[in-house]
């Protein structure tokens, strides 16, 4: 256990274990649930519905008529509603409804109606019951109370919290030790905070002068928890490594009979030591680290929890959209020029852009942001892949940034980040970081020097913060679990260099605020952005006393495992926090989050009572009268379950849901989905298929041979893709828990098959990478449009493409150093390798000079030219030239042509110019058809699609230096004719 998931740094540290450390008594106020005298009178209500309710939803099941019988029935009609501002047809409920629609009403079908519908309805190709009003009988409504729930939320002012821990799971490590793991794990520096195991040892370990502190206090031994005294330098002269509180040790777990209490397993903690000789543990495990400030992003999502435990307005929640907003309206649509009002497209932009999408997959999610379902290893891999030959072949010439397969996949990622927001996904400016309690304490309580720390009630420290920032941890059920704290400066040189750690005071009851939390590696989104600041609601800290009770001892055999194991099967964990999400909604939709303080606190508390059941032995049961009423979850939760529309609320009064509705119709309005695909509108793509073939290496009847035979494969491919996008369609619509990891990476690892066995087919008929590219190219980009099949020959395409390169690159450069800093300058100044901003020095290998500053979420980039060329892997294909053309005589002949105007009287003019006149065939780098008069002016060209007709075995291309004559025009438009 303590190997798992962890990094080895050879070296076993000198510990010393004290004791974990309560502060006797911290006097606020507090909120606490508590059980309240039952009302006999409801109790045997809730407990008749509770067994009518079962009774009902069996019957439901084996009473549901037949479909033979459903098909026989009438159905009802539908009638059209207004919905997300748009119109749609849906069954007219207004007299028959099913089970649901029943419920609705506050009724439920008789049981022995459920046999014989009156009627039924058509929902996405499945038949289901309806009733009418005789066939139903009303719920009996239980009121919301304390009798009905059994559950009170009692405040009590100036309360006496009596022995608050602090340090739990919490170490100082040395800065020695601390620089040998930086080392040991190949870090530029020494990690601040460490998550480190070994065996019955896990804790949080900070960085702390631990050296200095005891030479400046003039303390040259420590006790420890074993009742030893522990010399600061012990007789083999090593100092002490690592001082860790009990919390830490895992060790007490020895049970006897005749004591209350558990023993240690060791005597002491040279026994302990020795052991880990006697049993090879010679390695310390790191199995996280604080990253530095600058490795860290700016920006981070909110959860639907986060923003249901604040008092936002609609207007708050699109103010809090706003940056990630800006960010997709620029790399969509570009920037506008102040100066002439048009949008012009910034390439810098979008490049760094798609730095950030890879970044982003090498990060690795913080441990309390809340999970959303992990890409499988080959998608992730697939996109990392991709994203890769994207910035490659931008690097060799921009633009490809307008590549249509390029275009199509940054606008489907700008797409996704939308779609994000509405799971409540929506950036805010803050990020994770570790929490740990005042390390001044720590040490005074190491040292048996009284305790007074250097911080103060409801402040906190961290290095560069100051103010006041709201603090968010996860799982997150109720408004008075959000923290709000001032960091102040603090000047003291053992806390200093702690930028990346949340320092907390040992005063106050910030812990328990923040989900009962401790500080093991436990941590904690922090923000100071003003309009999250102004949605935190002010109430005082639930606390529950009993937190950390546990069960009384059982014998260690199958029969205890098992019935543990038993306990731990239920899902209630989801399913309260499910309801409370439901109350918190109503809540909001009733105007204020305190509406429902009754039901959230007693459900944060049921929830804390769920987790620790295994601990204490308690039998939780989520109320009846709560539970029941959550049957449909509020409207946004389909964005993050899944599953059809019909399935959650129709209510949308609450500010996210009415963010969600915009949002929706936003992606609706810009991205223009039709099923399942993006409007190709709004890609902006420019033609690259003369960048991405080479028509040098191949002669045209070769170059027609290979299109004839790769085409049907193409078609193949395509066939075979779009089945698997079916798939693929089909698993994203199901609910959230229907969707599982195998099907997932089964049809992942489809998509990878096809395109191997594909690729692979084509390779068989054209060996030469670069002629297969071009083949692939014609076919994808000019015949059907659809691109991605040419990309399966990416060597090929970036070999076409280097000669196309632009020696002069656009360089764009993440400044890491400025990441989670305030910069108010626009520029940067670089000389001698010293990069200079806001009286900040650091170094940056760039050239001397002044760089522009720009950012993107937090993340500052400057861009500038350099002479470079990149380098690409040739195949040194054969030229592929013969004395075969496709050229001959045509007379008669119907052709397009391309006037390149903007106007028809424009166009007109050049047609009129041409008729009757003897011109000549111009054919420019291989590609392109040119008509140019006997001075070798252009006249019109000829398009590309016109220009090869594979079914007559022509390719144009083989026509340079013909003579062409224009007999007649029959038809001209605004930038071509016909003759």
């Amino acid at each position: 256990m303590s190997r798992s998931a962890a990094q080895p740094v050879p070296y076993i540290p000198r510990i010393v274990v004290i004791p974990d450390y309560e502060k006797d008594e911290i006097i606020e106020d507090v909120w606490k649930v508590e059980k309240c005298a039952e009302d006999p009178k409801q109790q045997k209500l809730v407990f008749d519905e509770k067994a009518k309710q079962r009774e009902y939803f069996k019957a439901k099941k084996e009473l549901k008529p037949s479909k033979e019988q459903l098909h026989k029935l009438e159905r009802i009609p539908n009638k059209t509603i207004s919905w997300n501002g748009r119109t749609k047809s849906v069954p007219d409920q207004n007299e028959y409804k099913t089970f649901n629609g029943w419920n609705k009403q506050n009724r439920r079908v008789k049981l022995e109606a459920i046999p014989f519908p009156a009627r039924s309805v058509m929902y996405d190709d499945e038949l289901y019951p309806c009733y009418s009003i005789e066939q139903t009988e009303e719920i009996p409504i239980i009121a919301i109370n304390e009798e009905s729930i059994g559950f009170k939320r009692v405040e009590y002012p100036q309360y006496e919290n009596k022995n608050v821990q602090f340090f739990d799971g919490q170490g100082l490590m040395s800065f020695q030790f601390a620089e040998r793991i930086g080392q040991h794990l190949n870090l530029s520096y020494s990690p601040n905070a460490v998550q480190g195991r070994l065996p019955y040892i896990k804790g949080n370990f900070i960085r702390f002068d631990l050296m200095k502190w005891f030479k400046e206090n003039n303390v040259t031994e420590i006790k420890d928890v074993f009742g030893e005294l522990q010399p600061v330098i012990d007789k083999e002269g090593r100092p002490i490594d690592l001082i860790l509180t009990k919390s830490c040790f895992k060790a007490w777990h020895q049970y006897n009979e005749e004591q209350a209490k558990p023993k240690c397993l060791f005597e002491n903690i040279a026994e302990y030591e020795e052991l880990l000789k006697v049993h090879n543990h010679n390695h310390f495990w790191v199995a996280n680290y604080a990253k530095p400030a600058y490795q860290m992003n700016a920006y981070t999502p909110l959860t639907y929890q986060y923003i249901h435990a604040l008092n936002l307005t609609l207007n708050d929640l699109y103010q809090l959209a706003t940056p990630l907003m800006d960010v997709i309206k620029r790399v969509l649509h570009g920037q506008k020029n102040d100066t002439h009002g048009k949008w012009l497209r910034d390439i810098a932009y979008t490049k760094a852009f798609l730095h950030m999408l890879v970044q982003e997959d090498d990060e690795s999610k913080d441990v309390d942001e809340e999970s959303d379902e992990q890409e499988d290893e080959i998608e992730r891999g697939q996109k990392k892949q991709f994203i890769n030959e994207i910035i490659q072949a931008i690097d060799l010439n921009e633009l490809m940034l307008y590549d249509g397969n390029v275009r199509k996949f940054i606008v489907k990622q700008a797409m996704l980040k939308v779609q994000d927001m509405l799971k409540g996904r929506i950036p805010i400016r803050g990020c994770y970081f570790y929490l740990t309690n005042d390390p001044i304490a720590f040490m005074e309580h190491a040292s048996a020097i009284p305790v007074k720390g250097v911080l103060k009630k409801n402040q906190a420290f961290m290095n560069r913060k100051r103010g006041m920032h709201a603090l968010f941890r996860s799982p997150l059920t109720i408004f008075n679990e959000v923290g709000k704290l001032y960091f102040v400066h603090v000047h003291n040189r053992y806390m200093r260099h702690l930028d990346n750690v949340i320092v907390l005071n040992c005063c106050d009851l910030t812990l328990a605020r923040l989900g009962l939390g401790d500080v093991d590696g436990d941590t904690a989104l922090c923000t100071n952005d003003p309009t999250i600041l102004s949605a935190v609601i002010d109430a005082p800290t639930t606390i529950n006393e009993d937190d950390k009770k546990v069960a009384a001892p059982v014998p260690n055999n199958m029969d205890s495992i098992i019935k543990m194991e038993l306990k731990s099967l239920h899902n209630l964990t989801g399913r309260c926090t499910n309801v409370n999400t439901y109350f918190q909604n109503l809540a909001l939709e009733e105007g204020s989050l305190q509406a429902r303080v009754l039901e959230n606190s007693v459900l944060k508390f049921l929830q804390g009572q769920i987790i620790d059941a295994t601990k204490n032995g308690l039998e939780v049961e989520i109320p009846y009268v709560l539970d029941r009423l959550a049957i449909q979850m509020p409207y946004f939760f389909r964005f993050v379950n899944g599953g059809k529309a019909e399935d959650y609320q129709h209510s949308t009064k609450s500010p996210f849901n009415q963010f969600c509705i915009v949002a929706e119709k936003y992606i609706d309005e810009t991205f223009n989905m039709k099923d399942g695909k993006l409007d190709q509108s709004i890609f902006s793509i420019e033609s690259t298929r003369q960048l991405l073939q080479d028509m040098s290496k191949v002669s045209q009847p070769k170059f027609l041979s290979y299109l004839a035979h790769i085409e049907p494969l193409y078609t193949e491919y395509n066939e075979q893709k779009n089945k698997i996008n079916h798939r693929q369609k089909e698993f994203n619509e199901l609910k959230k828990w229907e969707r599982d990891n195998d099907t997932r990476k089964a049809i992942s690892a489809e998509y990878a098959k096809l395109r191997e066995k594909y690729k692979a087919q084509c390779e068989e008929i054209c060996p030469y990478p670069s002629i297969l590219a071009s083949v692939a190219v014609e076919i994808a980009y000019q015949n059907y449009g659809t691109y991605s099949f040419a990309w399966l020959f990416v060597d090929g395409l970036l070999e076409n493409l280097k000669q196309h390169e632009n020696v002069i690159k656009g360089e764009v450069r993440k400044v890491k150093r400025l990441t989670n800093r305030n910069v108010e300058a626009k520029e940067l100044t670089v000389q001698a390798g010293i990069a200079t901003i806001d009286n900040v020095e650091f170094l940056l290998n760039v050239p001397d000079g002044v760089y522009s500053l720009f950012e993107i979420m937090g993340q500052f980039f400057i861009g500038y030219e350099a002479e470079r060329e990149s380098v690409v892997q040739t195949s040194h294909t054969p030229f592929m030239l013969d004395e075969k053309s496709t050229r001959r005589i045509l007379r008669n002949y119907l052709l397009g042509f391309s006037t390149l105007k903007k106007s028809q009287e424009e166009s007109q003019l050049v047609a009129d110019q041409v008729l009757g006149k003897k011109l000549q065939i111009q054919v420019v780098e291989y590609g392109y058809v040119h008509i140019v008069d006997e001075h070798g002016e252009r006249k019109c060209i000829i398009p590309r699609d016109q220009a090869i007709r594979r079914e007559e075995g022509l390719s144009l291309l083989d026509f340079g230096g013909a003579t062409i004559e224009f007999i007649r025009i029959e038809k001209v438009t605004k930038s071509s004719f016909i003759k």
